[in-house]
């Protein structure tokens, strides 16, 4: 699937991504599509992002086929903890991928809450994503 982007939109997007930086406590977000294609981001990234957008939407892909074999139809969001850094996934359509790279000492509690805030001032993807009016 092809997305076209306004810039406007984008815009729309990238303040909200600030907006989960700010509250959330998450030190990056970006948006990627499931091919691993980044749409936009915000904050600062300690790894290279379009490497990370791939293998996070390939991480994604390989866990629905685990979802699959154990009766799930998919898991909607995946929660990856390390030493220095956090790393939250989650499904904002059957396109877009919300990765958020936070620090450890971040309550993952108040991250998923501000996520789905997030996730629903997207809201229609036609209108924010797609660019349609």
């Amino acid at each position: 699937m092809n997305i076209i982007l306004k810039k406007n939109k984008v815009n729309e997007l990238e303040n909200l991504l600030d907006k989960l930086i700010e509250e959330g406590g998450a030190s990056y977000a970006f948006l990627t599509d499931m091919a691993g294609n980044l749409i936009c981001k915000n904050g600062e990234s300690p790894v290279d992002t379009t490497t990370l957008a791939v293998l996070a939407a390939a991480n994604f892909a390989a866990t629905k086929e685990i979802a699959r074999l154990i009766g799930e139809d998919e898991f909607s969001l995946l929660f990856h903890r390390g030493q220095k850094e956090n790393i939250h996934f989650t499904k904002i359509s059957p396109d877009i991928l919300l990765i958020v790279l936070f620090k450890p000492y971040v309550s993952l509690g108040l991250l998923r809450l501000k996520v789905d805030s997030v996730k629903k001032d997207i809201g229609c993807l036609e209108n924010k994503i797609y660019g349609c009016d």
